[in-house]
């Protein structure tokens, strides 16, 4: 049986999600949300506009001022040459390297969770969103 690789977005995805539930297990809310928001620019890229949808509507159920409220979705804000200057921004915050070093010494290991998901990128990433509910 040959082992399973995932992309290197879909990595960076789910080690930034990953990321942003321990912040919010923290009560750490600035942290969960610049990476709830590398999560959705990355889920944006990688063609899983479901689950950019759902970052979203964490950071603006909390932060009702937030940039990303002038939008009506992810895809929208991404669209969006002020949106595009502001991911510029947070992705300065951490990079998808230092994101999956975070991710390992807290023992995450995306390819591991996503074989217990079914190797489903979006059933993992919908339970790891819903534990922050």
């Amino acid at each position: 049986m040959m082992p399973f690789e995932i992309s290197s977005q879909q990595r960076s995805l789910l080690n930034t999600l990953f990321l942003a539930v321990q912040s919010h297990q923290k009560q750490q809310l600035p942290g969960r949300d610049r990476f709830l928001l590398l999560t959705l620019i990355t889920a944006c890229k990688a063609g899983y506009p479901i689950i950019a949808d759902r970052c979203r509507e964490f950071i603006v159920q909390d932060s009702p001022h937030h940039l990303l409220t002038q939008y009506a979705n992810a895809i929208e804000a991404m669209q969006s040459e002020e949106f595009q200057i502001f991911s510029k921004q947070i992705q300065r915050f951490c990079s998808n390297e230092r994101a999956e070093l975070l991710a390992q010494g807290l023992e995450f290991q995306p390819e591991q969770e996503l074989h217990q998901h079914d190797h489903d990128v979006q059933q993992l990433a919908d339970s790891l969103l819903n534990s922050m509910q």
